[in-house]
């Protein structure tokens, strides 16, 4: 059975393994340290529960690494986890988030020395929007996880965990209504592949990793569809091809026969520099591409179109906001939601509704408002 010993303001906890070769006893123990502000009587509980769970992993013969810092840990995860349950865009992100919010305060800190106390105080006081807290939260709940799987520690500090919750609703962003994407499409007129891309996200309604990953092979002008089969990545400054963001972000589309002649000029105009640059042009098979035919930097061409709408009625827009203009006129015009769904690629349809709620609120009190008005004439 273990044994606690008080100390200061935590507790030392024995537990005896037997004893090897030489006759020596073999002993396992921690120091639990149980959250500030609660009663002696509830930190003695605490402790017994710890020391309960501390023996049962003892007896199971885990190795536990309570003293491992958690920038070790988090090394560990990257090595072991990372490489084969995240996408490599993924465990970028969280490394660079964990470098910046999490290491400084962290990096150095003792498996054993965290708790859901000081946890809570450090996401109080992280000076980040909560929706970002949330999810830099994500990242250590998903190390520490791993950490518990492993039988690194016994519990996880993430456990009660309080984070903070937005004080005002969130503000939604603006949407392209129809008479802007109008507007808009007449300032791209003429050709430009940059004309081309901002089109085919407005006609499109696809992400704009899915369309700078166009090859021409997913093109079917016979047949009027676009296959998307793929997104570009952008890690450091490195490119390259994977499979989209879910499993029915994978699918195909229909093409009109405006964005067909718009790709069919496209072709044309590529063709010149193939010509020019012969087996010099890196990706001839892509879409999209830059003078050498490599592959088109996302970041960039988002630079370029928001110096475009600068100062124009529609200035709050992003590459994105074209997908959100797209759903939005496909719901005004009454396609169905699953539809919709189907087209842009979300996960379910539950995701779609929650995205467009006011659109399809807006829609709805459209249907009614004619009915009303057909039943009254």
């Amino acid at each position: 059975m273990a044994t606690i010993t008080k100390i200061k303001d935590a507790y030392r906890i024995r537990v005896s393994q037997g004893y090897d070769v030489h006759g020596k006893q073999i002993i396992k123990s921690t120091t639990f340290k149980p959250p500030i502000n609660v009663t002696p009587g509830k930190a003695e509980k605490l402790a017994r529960e710890y020391a309960i769970e501390f023996e049962k992993r003892c007896r199971g013969l885990t190795e536990l690494r309570e003293n491992m810092r958690f920038v070790d840990l988090a090394d560990w995860y990257f090595e072991n986890y990372a490489t084969n349950e995240l996408k490599e865009i993924t465990a970028y992100n969280y490394r660079s988030q964990l470098n910046k919010h999490i290491m400084p305060e962290f990096g150095n800190t003792k498996l054993k020395d965290f708790n859901s106390t000081k946890l809570t105080a450090f996401f109080k006081n992280l000076d980040l929007a909560p929706i970002t807290i949330r999810k830099v939260y994500t990242i250590v709940q998903s190390i520490f996880a791993r950490a518990v799987e492993q039988g690194f520690i016994i519990n996880t500090p993430c456990k009660n965990v309080i984070l903070p919750k937005n004080k005002t609703p969130q503000e939604k962003k603006p949407f392209l209504d129809e008479n802007q994407a109008k507007a808009l499409l007449k300032m791209l007129e003429g050709y430009s592949q940059f004309n081309t891309i901002i089109k085919t996200l407005l006609y499109t309604g696809m992400r704009s990793g899915e369309v700078l990953a166009l090859r021409w092979c997913d093109i079917d002008f016979e047949n009027k569809v676009i296959h998307i089969e793929n997104t570009l990545t952008d890690v450091a400054g490195k490119h390259w091809l994977q499979p989209p963001k879910t499993a029915n972000s994978k699918r195909y589309i229909g093409l009109s026969e405006v964005l067909a002649d718009i790709f069919s000029e496209h072709k044309e105009k590529q063709k010149e520099k193939l010509e020019a640059l012969g087996s010099f042009y890196k990706y001839p098979e892509m879409v999209f591409t830059t003078d050498t035919g490599n592959y088109v930097d996302r970041s960039q061409l988002n630079t370029v179109f928001r110096r475009i709408v600068k100062d124009t009625d529609f200035d709050f827009a992003t590459l994105h906001t074209l997908r959100h203009c797209n759903a939005t006129l496909l719901i005004n015009s009454g396609i169905d939601l699953k539809i919709v769904s189907e087209h842009l690629g979300h996960c379910d349809i539950g995701v779609t509704a929650n995205i467009y709620a006011d659109v399809l609120a807006s829609s709805k009190a459209k249907v009614a408002n004619m009915i009303a008005l057909n039943l009254s004439n």
